[in-house]
């Protein structure tokens, strides 16, 4: 199928170098409606005339310089939550994810071939997720759904997968270091920003150490998100959390995909 406009500063075609163009090639990948809405009616009000605030706002989220995207480092993702390649967003999860998995089982791999730190004797890699309270309504954009598209692409990836969640309905950054420690996890993933504005996120990644990442597994990882195979979504994401939403109690904001028993007894030992 067609690769999302992304990361790539070949990719010239005039659907690329096409501001519309770019937007509604995002907007088609975009697992989050609300979002890939926001984008398709900027598109409308700029085609429709000298709509000069609404290009302004299109150019600002799908720059000209298409090699231009969220930086991948030592720190993860940090951004406003908005649509577009430079911002904390759905389809950037999901990139991210995706590119994150294929890399940690590479890794998995190699330590179970050598013998070295496999968790007990499973046959799947485990990750951890977590997630704090920030959101951004209007665009239904939150830490807690970016955590949750994060461990459907881990399972859709092969993985087992703890999404922690607490009684108050998030958790502290230090509980996913330590689940990932505590548990032998090959990765944690922390969806914060911790003291940045309001409007940001991040995605904080930990390794099987229960350390925050350093090079050069940074880099590999960031070559990984940008390889084309991760940069198109695997499946649909946004329909399959549709269908757990219809499908879970209504006071269940986690659809199901949260961990709370498991949650709680790590607590329970961290604490």
């Amino acid at each position: 199928g067609p690769v999302p406009y992304l990361a790539f500063a070949s990719m010239s075609s005039s659907s690329v170098t096409d501001l519309a163009g770019r937007a509604l090639a995002w907007a088609a990948f975009d697992p989050n409606r609300t979002t890939a809405k926001y984008v398709i009616d900027l598109v409308e009000r700029v085609k429709s005339g000298d709509d000069e605030e609404a290009k302004a706002t299109l150019l600002a989220l799908f720059p000209d310089d298409i090699s231009r995207r969220i930086g991948f480092g030592t720190a993860g993702l940090r951004s406003a939550m908005k649509p577009g390649p430079l911002h904390m967003n759905d389809l950037v999860i999901v990139q991210a994810t995706q590119g994150l998995a294929r890399h940690v089982q590479v890794v998995w791999k190699q330590h179970k071939s050598s013998g070295e730190g496999s968790r007990r004797k499973d046959d799947k890699p485990l990750a951890v997720v977590g997630f704090d309270h920030r959101c951004e309504p209007e665009l239904g954009l939150s830490s807690r759904r970016f955590a949750m598209l994060t461990k459907l692409v881990f399972l859709e990836a092969g993985f087992d997968c703890i999404l922690l969640n607490s009684l108050k309905d998030f958790v502290h950054t230090p509980l996913v270091a330590f689940a990932t420690l505590d548990l032998k996890a090959m990765v944690g993933v922390m969806v914060t920003a911790s003291h940045n504005p309001k409007q940001d996120n991040g995605y904080k990644v930990y390794w099987n150490d229960g350390v925050q990442i350093r090079p050069p597994i940074d880099a590999d990882i960031a070559s990984s998100i940008v390889a084309e195979e991760n940069l198109s979504p695997w499946t649909d994401y946004g329909t399959m959390l549709d269908k757990l939403r219809e499908e879970s109690p209504r006071d269940d904001l986690c659809y199901g995909l949260s961990d709370k028993k498991a949650t709680v007894e790590l607590a329970n030992v961290y604490y």
